[in-house]
């Protein structure tokens, strides 16, 4: 696949950026944060293609068609940076969640003995432990104190500039390679715009957090990012991407409206069902023809799901012949059998619970920290919402698995901080050095311990 010079040199100054990065945060706190924006990035990419399979000759055809390979790359980077920084992790939270997940991915790559061969599965097997383990150590190895929150969902700020940034310069260059199908509908990097849709609502929540807690002087960049997202969103036509971020919104909003935000997904649905009236029995359309649509996608999808993995109890089918995906639990059942249906459901129920011990602890700090636990709530949540209408729990090279690592993690860290009681100044780890609860890493004076 031949190179633009622009592209090339793009990529060789990117590359040499990343590792002058990559080396001044081998002994800083945020070092592992640089492997984990790498793999969110190349996780929120897909090979570019058409309704009817064609690959669309984008300007970013070339990573695109290689974002599994630079993926990885990444994630033998997060390895490296985990070695190096390995003793951060000591007294550090990790949740029952994460480690499902972490399972789910080892388990569907070693049944790839059986749906491909074995040298597949250990590749596979290889791409799963390298990726998924520096996700799943990246928040423990940041969070010290509850404000470590806002430096660890920058990544998320950061990852919005690149990908809009690179999304913006396709609409420069050929704004149709953007859009499907005959309704336009957003697909930016991905090729699907529900996939986009749901990116793009978590994205939108984040940014609303950010925007909530984050220092003054970003306040604008925030306000700037959050709007083009939310239109973008708006444009992937995404019913699922929508839903998600009413939901993180909601939860988000919790502490500063209090209980009458709950009334916001409840206002959706109403709203959703006045729609369907509007539009069955008066006839009457809408401007943004996909959101507004009520034609169910989902009974057949479900049943074909349904009836392949009765089929293949077992081991499933695979995940190409499972032929569907959209509901995760099913497309796991499908494709890898009853014993990936209960590793999702295991997730499912260790989600919860913990989400219920984050509300609960939630009460124990001051209220200036609560929404920490309410956003983090809400980004769980809709990981959880998504996943009954589309099939992302099972793969392993994801935007979305990223944030409900990132999500899943934080949470557990902040209870655990939340435990031992709140105090002005908190050390968990009297034992090590100043240089290693040190926030003059960061370079913010704002999160030095006396202001916290």
């Amino acid at each position: 696949m031949e190179l633009s010079p622009a592209i090339l040199g793009a990529g060789i100054f990117g590359g040499l950026f990343i590792a002058v990065i990559f080396l001044i945060g081998m002994m800083k706190k945020w070092g592992m944060l640089v492997p984990c924006s790498g793999m969110m990035l190349f996780g929120a990419m897909a090979l570019p293609l058409s309704w009817n399979d064609r690959i669309k000759p984008t300007i970013w055809l070339p990573i695109q068609s290689n974002r599994s390979t630079l993926y990885l790359a990444f994630g033998c980077l997060g390895m490296l940076m985990l070695l190096i920084q390995l003793r951060r992790l000591r007294g550090k939270a990790i949740p029952i969640s994460a480690l499902m997940l972490l399972f789910a991915g080892i388990y569907a790559s070693m049944l790839r003995v059986i749906h491909n061969d074995p040298l597949d599965a250990a590749q596979s097997v290889f791409l799963s432990v390298t990726t998924l383990v520096p996700l799943l150590f990246t928040a423990s190895a940041v969070i010290d104190s509850f404000d470590d929150l806002r430096v660890l969902i920058r990544v998320v700020a950061v990852l919005g500039v690149i990908w809009l940034g690179m999304t913006g310069l396709q609409i420069v260059v050929n704004p149709t390679l953007v859009t499907m199908g005959n309704e336009f509908r957003f697909v930016g990097l991905f090729s699907n715009p529900q996939h986009s849709g749901v990116f793009m609502a978590f994205m939108c929540v984040s940014l609303l957090w950010l925007l909530m807690n984050d220092l003054k002087r970003y306040k604008l960049f925030y306000l700037g990012m959050l709007g083009i997202s939310g239109v973008l969103l708006l444009w992937t036509g995404s019913r699922t991407g929508l839903g998600m971020a009413i939901i993180g919104v909601s939860a988000t909003l919790y502490s500063r409206v209090g209980r009458a935000i709950l009334f916001l997904p409840v206002a959706g649905l109403v709203g959703y069902i006045g729609l369907k009236v509007m539009v069955d029995v008066l006839g009457i359309t809408f401007g943004v023809e996909r959101l507004a649509s009520t034609a169910n996608t989902r009974d057949y999808a479900w049943w074909k799901l349904y009836s392949v993995a009765m089929e293949n109890p077992l081991f499933g089918a695979g995940t190409d012949e499972a032929e569907k995906s959209e509901n995760s639990w099913l497309y796991g059942f499908a494709s890898y059998g009853i014993g990936m249906l209960a590793l999702l459901l295991g997730l499912t129920f260790a989600g919860t619970f913990e989400i219920l011990r984050s509300f609960r602890a939630r009460f124990t700090v001051p209220s200036e920290y609560r929404n920490y636990f309410d956003f983090l709530n809400g980004l769980m949540l809709m990981y959880f919402a998504g996943a009954v209408l589309e099939g992302y729990m099972i793969s392993r090279v994801s935007s979305t698995l990223a944030f409900f690592m990132i999500a899943a993690v934080a949470n557990a860290n902040l209870r655990k901080l939340a435990k031992y009681g709140w105090v002005d100044e908190y050390d968990l780890y009297d034992e090590y050095d100043d240089e290693y609860v040190s926030y003059s890493d960061y370079g913010d004076d704002e999160y030095a311990p006396e202001q916290a």
